[in-house]
């Protein structure tokens, strides 16, 4: 049996909870992770009983026969998917569980105009759930990823002549052609550099503001591999440091070392939370710390489990998840420190190797 096939039947038994019922993956993550099918159109439809038919269009029959492995069917609809998995459908009876974060209300309308006997019933994180405990292969490709963006981050501080005092946007320019130089399949998220009091907004787009001598600069970026991503974020300031930037660089740091020593298989999500909030606390600085400590990621760079102070999940072995707490100053600057790391029995392995010091450009 292989892997796809293993997972449709893991998935079936997981959403069916004993009663009989069909899944319906409109996600891309999702059709790709169930199918092996890499295109930007397709539905995969799994039925309680036999096999699952890829549903796409004519543009992708080829690159469908070549991704889509046996049991697995190929249906090439000629009037869009929602045509295409009617058809496929059209005999099947009992409730059909969709992924209600992937499927607009006017599909799930006209869903319900082509199959008008059949029930359809949204599920949240239908294959999300399945999707964030990794095998050996899927770690083996955000261990690439890692090491792509790694790779890429390195050359990007030797190339850049800071000096110059380079714009946001073009080191972010820079640090894009570096990643698909490196052998980035498209990147999971366009790179985020942010410099002086810039930085304090943690998800800044780039723009032409020059990078100047005692600037603290964030860098956040990543690559896919096979699908698969990772997210890295590292600080750096140009030329000496001030002492206000070594003392928050150094309470993040310390934040994110807490954070990674409480991740082991069990751990809630919440508590690897609250270990970075605590530290910062300490230092008077959780009220500067305004998002989550991190994220799962996987064919999406944004999945679950969530690590944050509303998280209900708990974590398991096999589950990649990003730590990035952050400090914050609106007008000054800011500081995040992000590693991937994975979740084991006993504890956990951080897979990003880059230094976490305060990076001097």
């Amino acid at each position: 049996m292989s892997r796809r096939e293993a997972r449709r039947l893991g998935l079936l038994a997981q959403a069916q909870g004993g009663e009989q019922g069909a899944v319906l993956a409109t996600a891309r993550s999702s059709v790709r992770y169930l199918s092996g099918f890499t295109g930007s159109a397709g539905a995969l439809w799994i039925p309680a009983e036999g096999p699952a038919t890829l549903v796409t269009d004519g543009r992708y029959e080829e690159q469908a026969g070549v991704e889509v492995e046996p049991p697995a069917l190929i249906h090439i609809g000629r009037d869009g998917w929602i045509r295409g998995v009617a058809d496929v459908a059209a005999d099947a009876s009992g409730p059909t569980l969709f992924e209600a974060e992937s499927l607009t209300v006017a599909d799930y309308e006209s869903l319900r105009e082509a199959l008008p006997g059949m029930a359809f019933v949204p599920r949240r994180n239908l294959v999300r759930e399945l999707r964030q405990v990794k095998d050996d292969e899927e770690l083996r490709a955000i261990e690439r990823a890692v090491a792509v963006a790694e790779s890429a981050f390195d050359r990007l501080l030797a190339a850049v002549d800071w000096s110059s005092s380079p714009t946001e946007r073009d080191v972010a320019t820079a640090l894009e052609a570096e990643l698909r130089r490196g052998g980035s399949d498209p990147l999971p998220f366009d790179p985020i550099v942010a410099a002086g009091e810039r930085s304090a907004l943690p998800h800044a787009t780039p723009t032409t503001r020059p990078i100047e001598a005692g600037d603290l600069v964030l860098l956040d970026f990543g690559a896919s591999v096979d699908g698969y991503c990772s997210d890295i974020t590292r600080t750096c300031v140009r030329g000496a440091a001030e002492p206000w930037q070594i003392d928050i660089h150094a309470c993040v740091l310390e934040a994110q070392t807490r954070a990674r020593e409480a991740i082991r298989a069990g751990a809630p999500g919440r508590v690897v939370d609250g270990a970075a909030r605590g530290a910062l606390a300490r230092h008077g600085l959780d009220g500067s710390f305004g998002h989550g400590t991190g994220h799962g990621i996987g064919l999406d760079v944004h999945e679950g489990p969530s690590l944050s102070a509303r998280s209900e999940d708990t974590l398991r072995a096999g589950n990649v998840v990003t730590v990035e707490p952050g400090v914050y100053l609106p007008g000054r600057g800011g500081v995040r420190i992000e590693d991937d790391v994975l979740v084991e029995e006993a504890g956990s392995r951080t897979l990003t190797r880059l230094p976490r010091a305060l990076i001097g450009l």
